[in-house]
């Protein structure tokens, strides 16, 4: 069809002579420039609704705008006109929000759920106040205003005082600190002062209504100047209160923390609901009973579940807006800030100053961290990241579903029609002068433990690859630049390779920059475990060549650090390359090596055994190399990051049981993406090389050409 329309047009314009046209470069610039809302309307969808989809996705494309328009068609209040309720928080970042989440699960513990656990650790600086969705864009764009016009936060150390009383546990800060967040949120009401004169100007130059408020005033726009806190604990019952006293005098809080300024909003119709989040699909039996999609939320009034007689209750779907009866079961509380939008997040950041700096920089985390230069560069290709991360678990449902063609039978420009897509589950998707070089031969040094994913996957890029690169004979035939330019030898031949993928040529370089990376930041490493994947091991030889070690180290390959095997049941697993038949296609591994861990590819597995043996492993290794010294790297899949993480936390101590479950943000976490932690005491930490990102290229199709 497409050919035809080309072809077509060809004739035409041989049949039809044309003047030129100019074009000024002010049309063109406007056409460039048109907003989200204007496409949006042109699409045809209503002019409120438009508005509310905005609003409720904080304002970040015309695609999740229109995928939210679309998914809420059923949506009882979609023409609702009730406005969203904003609030405007002041959060920590790094270790001091570490600390903080610790407390907050090891409360959890002791006396489950309370107050606290609703909303991510913050200051309220402006409380919860109304503003309609057509102003939803001025009131993020004021607290970028906001923060430029107050400026960085102190860089004198911060003092936190705990205070305790039988129904809160708190911490409050130092007046200067105080008096920096004061200063934030009087001028952000201010700032929102300011947009209510640009967007009444705008409405009065389309021939809108100006007659009403369609942004809050200062009568009713508070900004928070008293008693400036952040909430460890409150609503908990009294039985729990020494305890939890307790845990709050062994919190070690950090001098120096880094803060950001966000801006929530949420819907008012469910102020008053706990909020749930589906970890088990269901698909509904009655016309009363309301479809479960992993990942969604779920609305619900504490009441459904006291006065459930059968575990069923009633709530309505995040997704859609659509509400029904469910399975208690099938769903976890969560916090209730999981289910609102963040319009803006902005570093307030802080210039250090010799006077401020803590007298141990070894083991203070954060004066490590703002060490590094590219830790200044957090917004760099944020826009983008975001666009990836959202195609990405579009293209990786598409492709488990086998909704889509090949991409060798696709073009550049090629629509696929994502709105088909229904996920069902997460898959494998998966410089400073004062930087410390940790090469273990300082018993007092902090060691560095990596965890890193795989490179770019050749299935996932290319979706059914192997009918196109394989002839009858076997024998691999490459089509495209970015694949491998030959493949080893392997038991089973082409129906292996398409169960256990190798890298792209682009994600051998993926790989490759990341041990250049670290080896550039003076950064060794001794120990090197893969998991037995194809990507993981090829991802391993990679890295060590970008690394480029002074004395060898070869690839442990083990296979405990696989992901979680039940995502691969339906379709079957290959049996992983043994060492030998590694080492014979020249990969870097270590034949000597005995794995922890061996994987039965023919069985299943539940999560706490997959969590389990991922702990074991990563115990196991930090323990082995602890004499020799050296930092380690396991090098694994998207949720090897996360495992490490909590594998480290509870390492040396007794763990306490608890339900296991994946990761909300397993799909944030892009190819050869590198988690840091250091020892004496464990603790995340920016890794000592910077990030990286590219462009996502079609395959050209060079036939195009003969239209021209």
């Amino acid at each position: 069809m497409l050919r035809t329309l080309r072809t077509f047009s060809g004739q035409l314009s041989r049949m039809v002579s044309l003047p030129p046209r100019k074009i000024s470069t002010s049309v063109a610039s406007s056409r460039q420039d048109i907003s989200p809302y204007q496409v949006l309307v042109q699409m045809g969808f209503p002019r409120k609704r438009v508005l509310k989809a905005l609003a409720a996705t904080g304002n970040r494309s015309v695609q999740l705008a229109s995928d939210w328009l679309l998914t809420h068609v059923n949506d009882a209040a979609l023409d609702s006109e009730e406005p969203r309720e904003y609030i405007l928080y002041v959060t920590p970042t790094g270790q001091l929000l570490s600390q903080i989440q610790e407390f907050r699960e090891k409360a959890k513990s002791i006396c489950g759920w309370n107050g606290a656990h609703n909303a991510p650790p913050h200051i309220t600086i402006v409380p919860f106040f109304k503003a309609s969705d057509e102003g939803s864009l001025n009131l993020a764009v004021a607290v970028k205003h906001a923060v430029e016009k107050v400026g960085p936060q102190p860089a004198c150390p911060m003092k936190l005082e705990t205070y305790v009383s039988p129904n809160f546990i708190g911490l409050f800060i130092s007046e200067e600190y105080a008096e920096y967040f004061k200063a934030l949120s009087l001028q952000y009401v201010k700032e929102i002062q300011v947009e209510v004169g640009k967007l009444f100007k705008q409405r009065a130059m389309a021939g809108l209504d100006c007659s009403k408020n369609v942004m809050p005033m200062s009568k009713n726009l508070d900004p928070l100047v008293k008693s400036l806190h952040m909430t460890l604990a409150y609503h908990f019952d009294i039985s729990a209160f020494d305890s939890l006293k307790c845990l709050a005098s062994q919190l070690e809080l950090p001098d120096i923390a880094n803060w950001e300024l966000r801006l929530y909003s949420r819907d008012p119709r469910y102020n008053n609901y706990q909020v749930y989040k589906v970890n088990q699909g269901y698909t509904p039996k009655a016309s009363d009973e309301l479809e479960l999609v992993i990942g969604d939320f779920i609305y619900i009034e504490e009441s459904q579940f006291d006065g459930s007689a059968d575990g069923w209750v009633y709530g309505t779907s995040w997704l859609t807006g659509i509400s029904g009866f469910l399975p208690g079961i099938y769903v976890q509380r969560t916090a209730e800030s999981d289910a609102w939008t963040l319009h803006r997040a902005v570093s307030l950041g802080h210039k250090n100053c010799a006077e401020c700096k803590s007298s141990d920089s070894e083991t203070n985390t954060y004066s490590v961290m703002s060490n590094y230069p590219h830790e200044d560069a957090a917004g760099l290709a944020q826009e983008k990241s975001e666009e990836t991360y959202q195609e990405w678990e579009k293209y990786w449902h598409e492709v488990q579903n086998d909704r889509s063609e090949s991409i060798l039978r696709i073009t550049q420009g090629t629509s696929i029609d994502w709105k088909s897509s229904v996920g069902r589950g997460i898959g494998d998707s998966e410089s400073s002068d004062s930087i410390t070089t940790s090469t273990g031969t300082d018993s007092n040094s902090r060691r560095w433990v990596f965890a890193m994913r795989h490179g770019e996957r050749v299935d996932l890029t290319y979706g059914q690859w192997v009918p196109f690169c394989f002839d009858d004979n076997g024998t691999y035939v490459r089509k495209d630049l970015n694949m491998p330019l030959h493949l080893p030898e392997r038991e089973g031949g082409s129906a292996s390779f398409a169960k256990d993928t190798p890298l792209t040529r682009v994600g051998r370089l993926q790989a490759r920059l990341v041990g250049e990376g670290l080896r550039l930041a003076g950064v060794h490493v001794a120990h090197v475990y893969a998991s037995a994947a194809l990507r993981c091991v090829e991802t391993a030889h990679s890295f060590l060549e970008g690394l480029q070690p002074e004395t060898p180290v070869k690839i442990k390959v083990e296979p405990g650090l696989f992901e979680f095997k039940h995502w691969y049941m339906p379709g079957g697993m290959a049996p992983f390359m043994t060492p030998k038949e590694l080492h014979k296609a020249g990969y870097n591994v270590d034949l000597k090596y005995k794995p922890y861990v061996e994987v039965d590819t023919e069985v299943s597995e539940t999560l706490e055994q997959f969590y389990k043996r991922n702990e074991m492993v990563i115990h196991s290794a930090v323990k082995d190399t602890a004499a020799d010294g050296g930092n380690i790297i396991f090098i694994g899949h998207a949720a090897t990051l996360d495992l490490m993480v909590y594998a480290l936390n509870q390492f040396g101590k007794k763990r306490a049981e608890s339900g296991y479950q994946i990761s909300k943000n397993l799909l944030r976490v892009p190819y050869c993406a590198l988690g840091a932690m250091r020892d004496k005491p464990w603790q995340v930490v920016s890794p000592p090389c910077p990030p990286s990102i590219n462009s996502s290229s079609g395959r050209f199709d060079w036939k195009i050409l003969l239209d021209v």
